[in-house]
């Protein structure tokens, strides 16, 4: 069996795969094979990738499916003890596969190794550092202070953001993989539901030191559809949260403040905390059948959801108009915005 299989989902990026497999094939740990699984790319990359001959690389083509589902693709083929993900536009460091394996073959209740984060722009300039999720946060919380942020406590603080960004930052052993599944076909939160399944059956570990480049650029996922984004963070919450509150491992006997007022502080749905309420009383972490059948885009549920999803939107956008003159954007905007401008550092 070879130790580590890396899965690279590609998806129009003729521009960057080429970099991405090189930096997979460059690591100073070589016991390694690559799945490349193209997702449908319209562009020049399958012709780029059919060209590409070597023997720890194996290339895989699907119908347009989904990063999920390119990701699920590469990982059931995968062979190793360990497993990682590389999306096309992004750049490991040449020593970021041995550095996570002297976390994983040191702590077997690890469940998943992270690290920082060198954010880059499309030319690949260095544009900011992301130390998990004590910088570079996508949303401001009302107290900081009193939320699962000001805890050293990895799993807990997954809960106020997806610190770790991206599923270029997964290192896992096969063994968590085969207990707690695949990548839900979610579109912009499937990294964070994997990784709070995780953090759900074991540690989470942030190497502090950026071993990954994650690159910033006008096709980001993150850009498209801030509705259906929304959508998808409560429903995230609504299916992970309840095993965090009720798993009373999980609770510290050490804060400062009462638990359900960290938790309390610690959620940010973009306004939006009638939606994960009645996602919660709908109690979505018993039912995956119903769950999973939200995530279909004619779903009728979910496509009351979004309309109730946008009404909240744009009541907040007109009353923010009101008031500043037309000055200032809706405040859901103003959060996806702070994320952009936290690892561009250009301010919008």
């Amino acid at each position: 069996m070879v130790e580590v299989s890396v899965v690279i989902p590609s998806y129009n990026h003729e521009k960057y795969i080429l970099e991405a497999i090189q930096s997979v094939l460059n690591q100073s740990h070589k016991d390694i094979e690559l799945i490349v699984v193209d997702d449908g790319s319209t562009d020049n990359s399958p012709s780029l990738l059919s060209e590409i001959k070597h023997d720890r690389l194996k290339i895989v083509f699907q119908k347009n499916q989904g990063a999920h589902a390119a990701i699920n693709l590469g990982l059931s083929l995968a062979n190793g003890k360990y497993l990682a993900i590389l999306n096309s536009d992004d750049i490991y460091h040449p020593q970021r596969i041995e550095k996570a394996l002297e976390i994983l073959q040191k702590n077997h209740q690890v469940g998943l190794v992270s690290s920082y984060l060198e954010i880059i722009n499309a030319e690949g300039m260095h544009l900011d550092v992301k130390q998990g999720y004590y910088t570079c946060s996508p949303w401001a919380l009302d107290k900081p202070e009193k939320s699962f942020r000001s805890l050293n406590i990895l799993k807990l603080a997954l809960l106020t953001e997806n610190y770790l960004a991206s599923t270029s930052n997964f290192v896992f052993p096969r063994i968590i993989y085969e207990k707690i599944g695949g990548f839900n076909p979610l579109r912009y939160t499937h990294d964070w539901d994997f990784a709070l399944r995780v953090a759900r059956e074991a540690e989470i570990h942030l190497i502090k030191q950026p071993l990954l480049k994650y690159r910033v650029h006008e096709r980001n996922t993150i850009r498209e559809d801030k509705t259906t984004m929304i959508f998808e963070i409560c429903w995230t919450l609504a299916v992970n949260l309840p095993s965090f509150f009720i798993n009373q491992s999980l609770w510290v006997s050490n804060f400062d403040f009462h638990p359900i007022e960290v938790f309390i502080n610690s959620l940010y749905t973009f306004g939006c905390g009638d939606i994960l309420s009645v996602m919660l009383l709908q109690r979505l972490h018993e039912n995956r059948t119903y769950a999973l059948g939200l995530l279909n885009p004619q779903n009728p549920d979910r496509l009351v959801y979004l309309e109730a999803i946008r009404r909240i939107i744009d009541k907040s956008k007109k009353e923010n108009n009101e008031y500043t003159g037309n000055k200032i954007q809706n405040s859901s905007t103003n959060a996806i915005n702070r994320f952009i401008r936290s690892i561009t550092k250009k301010l919008i």
